[in-house]
């Protein structure tokens, strides 16, 4: 037995003695002042991170665990190199557990992190270097972030400075109970250039790190001039991966948030818009939206694609409205949206704002607006707008264009090609039915209606403006209506019937029967040249020749009134329409008329009562062929559309 105890005792010894160690070990460790590790701990931290470890407080160390707590107070943590000459984190209490085994085989990992009044830097440069990833000397490789499973803010504040984006705010952190929602947080600064101040509430930010995750957000506040509110989920927030939330946005111009998401949006006049905000991929979708744009109320889809690039996106929409404003929508396609009339010159009524090229040649976009009414910058009563906008290349086409306007309907196709220096635009445009009382309003006594009204009109040019394409057109205008009622008030007025004009005036005017109307017109460089101009009615017929000036906006036109019944104090004669488009000038041709008032002032001096004998119309007026006419202006709407000249051409 006593051999047996013999053979064991120094085995006894040494595990005796091994205990003893660990337990003074332990001892040690639990008495010891971790406060005279500070500056090993920091010398640690930097030959591993290359930066610089502070540690100005008190240091505590709970080591008895494969994960030791430590807890360190007034802790300062150098940024990188090439950052800004501030720590990349300040804190008042930094509090974590760590992963032994991390130590040795990296990346460290970090259980839990507590952060009491944390100030953080995050900083990307022009290069995309980042100042979170940790290189140690030595490695020219990227090294490898910390991870960390679960963090705690308590009074945070998070600087960003991405120069990448252009982006520098500033974000008040602080953690919070909430089971979806566990950060408050509140951004003020500016974001991909846009101006921002928002507060709400998000998911934890660790959560952040993961761009597979599903993140929470809750926002609301001032975006590029405008207000927003914003709840969904988004996947990987630094590049925006994957983003489906409910989205309230309102203010003055739809384009600086564009910037914002790093899409190009269009320019629009105040806007306040509520509907579902998606992104997959490459495809932003703005879908099941209602509101309003300017003063018309829109609804519908809208998507923009940056597939081939963010310089040349492919836009998408289906566009609904009860009321609209087609200038609310101009910046859709390029346009500066405004209050104000298009921009013509001194003079002019023709638009002479250049289109805007760079934007036509920018953008690739497929559009179908459907409007029940709408009206355009002259105010006309227009309903049931029905338009598909394809834009792709440079090439904009407008294949139809249909829309109700004074009791009829048009229905047009336009095709503009931006991909030359100067613009070429050919318009096809058939109207049906229109009455030209709504279109040109008069006085109450001239507002009887001169019935229906169809036509074709075919135009090709060149040119940066519509005053432009106009000047330089080619083409045909072809205008026919085959009867209808017209104010006889208003032929009296054509023929100068001085007794007529007194008796309709004053005793109410009365309609007569139109049985045709012709108006047919060869183009040419922007010249009109009437080759039939005919109106006939019970009354009178009115003959025409001359022609109008695209160019310069005139009226060349003489219209000869032929009357049908017998009148006395008439003072018919050729009537000239000259003048401006702007201010168009009416009257008898003065040489004729000057010939038979001169006869009667002659008479006059003889016997007043002769005076009226020159005056005294005997009718020669025949009945206009209307058949044959109305038949020949409609053959000639039939004919193809003419191509646009040559910008050379069209110059000359």
């Amino acid at each position: 037995m006593r051999k047996t105890f013999l053979t064991w005792r120094p085995f006894l010894i040494a595990g005796g003695v091994l205990l003893a160690s660990v337990i003074a070990a332990v001892v040690t460790l639990a008495l010891f002042d971790w406060n005279h590790a500070r500056g090993w701990v920091a010398s640690w931290v930097s030959e591993r991170t290359g930066r610089t470890l502070s540690i100005a407080g008190n240091l505590e160390v709970k080591p008895f665990s494969f994960n030791p707590r430590v807890r360190a107070e007034q802790v300062s943590f150098a940024n990188a190199e090439w950052g800004e000459q501030q720590p990349m984190l300040e804190a008042d209490t930094v509090d974590f557990r760590v992963n032994l085994f991390s130590l040795l085989r990296g990346p460290v990992t970090f259980p839990e992190v507590m952060l009491g009044k944390a100030r953080v830097l995050l900083q990307r440069d022009e290069g995309g270097q980042r100042n979170w990833i940790l290189k140690p000397p030595g490695r020219t490789d990227e090294g490898q972030s910390p991870q960390i499973h679960r963090l705690t803010v308590n009074e945070g504040l998070l600087t960003v400075k991405d120069k990448m984006s252009d982006t520098d705010a500033v974000v008040q952190l602080q953690s919070a109970t909430h089971n979806k929602y566990t950060l408050n947080l509140i951004v003020n600064g500016r974001v991909r250039g846009v101006p921002v101040q928002v507060k709400g509430s998000g998911g934890g930010l660790l959560a952040l790190q993961d761009d597979g995750s599903s993140y929470p957000l809750k926002l609301s506040g001032k975006v590029g001039g405008g207000q927003m509110s914003a709840e969904g989920n988004i996947s990987g927030i630094a590049s925006l991966q994957a983003v489906d939330a409910q989205l309230s946005l309102s203010g003055s111009d739809l384009a600086p948030l564009g910037d914002l998401l790093n899409i190009s949006l269009p320019r629009t006049k105040p806007y306040k818009l509520s509907g579902n905000l998606q992104r997959r991929g490459t495809q932003w979708s703005f879908s099941k939206f209602r509101g309003t744009v300017g003063a018309s109320d829109l609804g519908g889809e809208f998507s923009v694609d940056t597939r081939t690039g963010p310089e040349r996106p492919v836009l998408k929409a289906n566009l609904a409205s009860a009321h609209l404003d087609i200038a609310d929508l101009g910046g859709f396609v390029g346009a500066v949206p405004g209050t104000g009339p298009a921009v013509k010159a001194p003079g002019r009524i023709l638009p002479s704002r250049p289109f805007n090229l760079e934007k036509l040649n920018r953008v690739d976009a497929y559009v179908k607006l459907v409007a029940t009414r709408f009206q355009n910058r002259d105010k006309l009563p227009l309903d049931n707008l029905d338009a598909t906008l394809n834009l792709e290349n440079g090439v904009f086409k407008l294949a139809p264009i249909v829309f109700g306007v004074a009791g009829g309907k048009v229905n047009s196709t336009v095709v503009v090609n931006a991909t030359e220096k100067t613009l070429r635009t050919s318009i096809d445009s058939a109207f049906r039915k229109l009455h030209l009382n709504q279109l040109i309003p008069g006085t109450d006594k001239l507002d009887a209606s001169f019935g229906a009204v169809d036509g074709r009109a075919k135009l090709a040019g060149t040119g940066d403006s519509i005053a432009a394409i106009l000047a330089s057109s080619a083409g045909r205008v072809d205008l026919y209506s085959g009867g209808g009622k017209v104010s006889n008030l208003l032929m009296e007025f054509a023929g100068a019937d001085i007794a007529e004009i007194v008796k309709f005036w004053v005793g109410g005017d009365k309609q007569i029967q139109l049985r045709c109307a012709v108006a047919s017109f060869e183009v040419k460089n922007g010249l009109m040249d009437a080759e039939t101009l005919v109106v006939d009615t019970d009354d009178t017929v009115i003959g025409g020749k001359g022609g109008i000036s695209l160019r310069d906006e005139s009226y060349d036109l003489t219209l000869t009134p032929l009357p049908k019944d017998f009148s006395i104090l008439s003072l018919r004669g050729p009537l000239r329409v000259t003048g401006s488009f702007a201010k168009p000038n009416y009257g008898l041709e003065k040489a004729a008329l000057a010939r038979k008032v001169g006869a009667s002032l002659l008479l006059g001096l003889i016997n007043p009562l002769a005076a009226i004998v020159p005056l005294i119309e005997t009718g020669p007026g025949k009945d206009a062929p209307c058949a044959s006419l109305v038949a020949s202006v409609q053959a000639a709407a039939k004919q193809p559309a003419p191509r646009a000249p040559p910008p050379a051409l069209a110059k000359r």
